[in-house]
């Protein structure tokens, strides 16, 4: 069980502590973390984040929170789907608690998050391996900062599918990484562009994809062709 140390004194503090500890329990969440989630949402209460919204968007962001200042691989999407809480709204929440609490959290790393996006995406071992040389790439070339790393991960797998002549859709990848289409189309793009990817994922192959047919080592040496 949580401590209760700080909860506010109100009814809803011993609601959202509880919640907590079930939405804890449900993703494995280690006991630090969980204590810290717990103090976040005592201050965010404290600070009138549940006026006008849900206790639970509430318990939902301090947990993310907490999940983001630890490294701790749960997702929004994660998040979201453990709590019921729509991600829009728990991202939206998320942001509030940031700002209100004035809190200092790490940018992810794409890199870090495209081993369980391509999970959820089941897509092939070569694929998830073409996505970390192209994050690599990006990363070199300065494209990385300031961007959705969850989003960056997907778009990265959609573009490694075209480079390996599957079609893996963009609404595939933005599900299992719990972002829109919209942001996957967007970063895809970016990465094309910088990269001097043309996989477009048209009917038209593609001149990199007719590569990786012809090539018996497959798309690492296409990748190999992108320029540093």
């Amino acid at each position: 069980m949580l401590s209760r140390d700080r909860q506010p004194e109100r009814a809803e503090g011993s609601r959202a502590l509880e919640e907590l500890d079930r939405l804890s329990e449900e993703l494995s969440i280690p006991d630090p973390v969980a204590k810290d989630a717990a103090w976040l949402c005592t201050r965010g209460l404290e600070r009138g984040l549940a006026n006008r919204r849900p206790l639970i968007q509430v318990v939902a962001a301090s947990l993310y929170a907490a999940c983001r200042e630890a490294d701790v691989p749960a997702t929004l999407q994660d998040v979201a789907a453990a709590s019921g809480v729509g991600k829009i709204q728990l991202a939206r929440c998320y942001r509030l608690m940031v700002s209100r609490l004035d809190l200092r959290i790490p940018v992810a790393d794409p890199a870090e998050c495209l081993t369980s996006v391509a999970s959820r995406a089941k897509v092939d071992p070569e694929v998830e391996a073409n996505a970390r040389e192209i994050l690599s790439r990006a990363a070199k070339a300065g494209i990385t900062g300031g961007v959705c790393p969850t989003g960056l991960a997907a778009s990265a797998l959609y573009l490694a599918s075209l480079l390996e002549g599957q079609r893996l859709t963009q609404s595939v990848v933005a599900e299992a990484a719990g972002v829109r289409d919209a942001t996957v189309r967007k970063e895809y793009r970016r990465l094309s562009k910088v990269l001097g990817a043309e996989a477009k994922g048209s009917r038209r192959r593609s001149r990199h994809q007719s590569e990786l047919e012809a090539s018996p080592s497959g798309g690492v040496e296409v990748l190999a062709r992108f320029p540093s």
